[in-house]
């Protein structure tokens, strides 16, 4: 048994979670509950394999060795029915810098991208810094989980994208995509030219009676106009030691961006090779009990909210540690409404509108901690919002 009720201290390490409260919400003593990353001890394996490779007293240039590209290959097999070779691996320091080298490569300034909001914030940011027009096809949600418009995503479609940007699964809403919503995806973008660009991040993270479908897996027609990011940095929370990869089937696509990843000298380090080769040759154990705390936490969030604070709008996730909350109910202005998280719940959660105009009312709880600050966290709430 993995120790996920011990809550790490992590103030005082650079820790983005806690140490940035400052800078971010100008308050270093508010609940956490914000950036997507976990508070448990990692991997015990993981941590033994980084010590020992310390005790080597050389951290010159390395590369990607065998053992790496074998985990790689083995947990896509295993987990997620992905057969891969090595030559479809492309290795990047994060998904984020991926899909910022995928833009660059596949599409030209003044290019339209299509996403689908509320998303994962970077998706607006990485598009926009290149120069590249965005179109917006807003998810439409369903009594109990959002979906996609495929009505208007062919529209947009039809006004030129070159790339779609798509989150599978889903952040924030926590979507676990169908294959039905996923073959649709693939036959509209080949339809109209259109390259999809699939973030996978979570893709580890999938609760009971879900199943994530890589994009790769839908069709022969999928493989060739798409391109997979994912990493083992959100299921094993080592965001900071920077190892992510991108998967290319089509050579085409591959050879243009391993281009101009070669023309920027991208890299990861020792330890980035090092510590995704031991997660995911060692890892499933951890994640499989991972899986279950965190499904107990949405199920204690969504029990919670019901009883102590009937107005605000949740259900259960499929998918990821971060939960979409509406607080619409309250009519307060997206300003007030976290003001009031801050000031008077002294909470610190991700603002709804940074997913885009669609989160409006809206924030993000990241429940990636243990069940007592959770808690915690909830009754804060609950005493700045309660009847």
């Amino acid at each position: 048994m993995y120790e996920f009720d011990r809550l790490l201290m992590r103030k005082g390490t650079d820790c983005s979670k806690w140490d940035a409260l400052r800078q971010t919400y100008g308050d270093p003593d508010l609940v956490p509950l914000w950036v997507a990353d976990m508070d448990f001890p990692v991997l015990p394996e993981l941590e033994k394999a980084l010590a020992a490779r310390t005790e080597n007293s050389t951290f010159g240039y390395t590369f990607a060795g065998e053992g790496y590209y074998r985990s790689v290959i083995d947990w896509n097999a295993k987990r997620n029915d992905l057969s891969l070779t090595k030559e479809d691996i492309l290795d990047v320091p994060g998904v984020v810098c991926g899909l910022s080298f995928i833009i660059a490569a596949l599409t030209r300034p003044e290019d339209k991208v299509l996403i689908t909001p509320p998303v994962y914030p970077h998706f607006f940011g990485v598009p926009k810094s290149q120069g590249r027009q965005l179109l917006l096809s807003p998810l439409r949600r369903g009594n109990e989980r959002y979906e996609i418009d495929f009505e208007d995503f062919e529209a947009k479609l039809k006004e030129g994208a070159k790339a779609f940007i798509f989150c599978s699964p889903h952040n924030p809403v926590g979507r676990v995509w169908e294959r039905g919503e996923l073959e649709n995806i693939v036959e509209l973008c080949a339809r109209y030219g259109t390259i999809i660009l699939s973030d996978e991040i979570h893709s580890d993270l999938v609760f009971p009676g879900h199943k994530h479908i890589p994009i790769l897996n839908v069709s022969p027609e999928a493989r060739d106009i798409s391109v997979t990011a994912f990493a083992p940095s959100k299921t094993f929370n080592i965001a900071g030691l920077k190892s992510s990869m991108l998967i290319v089937k089509n050579p085409e696509l591959r050879g243009r961006i391993r281009a101009l990843l070669d023309q920027f000298h991208v890299g990861v380090n020792l330890f980035g090779y090092k510590a995704a080769e031991i997660v995911y040759r060692e890892g499933e154990k951890w994640l499989e009990e991972l899986l279950v705390y965190l499904e107990g936490n949405a199920q204690f969030v969504v029990s919670f909210l019901k009883s102590r604070l009937p107005r605000v709008g949740a259900y259960l996730p499929e998918s990821t540690y971060l939960m979409w909350l509406d607080f619409s109910g309250y009519g307060l202005t997206q300003e007030a409404l976290m003001e009031k998280m801050r000031d008077k719940a002294r909470v610190a959660l991700n603002s709804g509108v940074t997913f885009g105009e669609e989160g409006k009312g809206h924030v993000r709880l990241n429940i990636g901690t243990t069940r007592a600050l959770l808690q915690e966290g909830l009754e804060k709430i609950a005493a700045a919002f309660g009847e």
